[in-house]
């Protein structure tokens, strides 16, 4: 089973667009046989996990320690001691990565992802962003890579794609 790390504002709501978004992101991942990894908590998170039990598939929450119950979708749910072990829990329990629009937390997650593959911390997998958001961050993010020999690695692992629909079909490619 992949398991995709999902990403995205906490804020969104039902029937808001961004969290439909989430929760259509979350029935392709599970209707693929894969598992959502995310945050656990609101927004894009639980509209993920949301979708994924609609769709009949498992869904994984990495929440901090004492900071709250994770959303009422989440399946399984991981106690992080901090933000940062949490940050290298979505990192490892994952073989790719959907980012949605939104969140100075998920642009944050973004940057990371990508320099702890330009750094050559991780392989590189699949870094799928949904609509063209998150663009100026990505040509920041390889303008400003910390090693131009391994920016090619980030640059190949990157997909940016229209929709949810699309998100899933590339991050579940098992052929990556």
């Amino acid at each position: 089973m992949i398991s995709v790390g999902v990403f995205g504002s906490s804020l969104p709501s039902e029937p808001d667009s961004e969290y439909e978004d989430a929760r259509e992101l979350g029935r392709h991942i599970a209707r693929g046989g894969g598992r959502v990894v995310c945050g656990g908590y609101g927004g894009v998170m639980e509209a993920a996990c949301r979708g994924a039990a609609e769709a009949g598939g498992p869904s994984v929450g990495i929440v901090l320690a004492g900071r709250g119950a994770p959303n009422p979708w989440v399946t399984e749910a991981i106690a992080a001691l901090d933000l940062a072990d949490r940050l290298r829990r979505l990192r490892e329990l994952t073989e790719s990565w959907v980012f949605l629009p939104r969140g100075l937390g998920t642009m944050l997650e973004l940057v990371w992802l990508a320099e702890s593959v330009v750094k050559g911390d991780i392989r590189p997998r699949p870094l799928v962003l949904v609509g063209d958001f998150w663009r100026s961050v990505l040509d920041t993010t390889l303008a400003e890579a910390s090693s131009t020999s391994r920016v090619g690695a980030l640059r190949s692992c990157v997909r940016v794609v229209p929709g949810p629909r699309e998100a899933a079909v590339v991050a579940l490619d098992p052929h990556f």
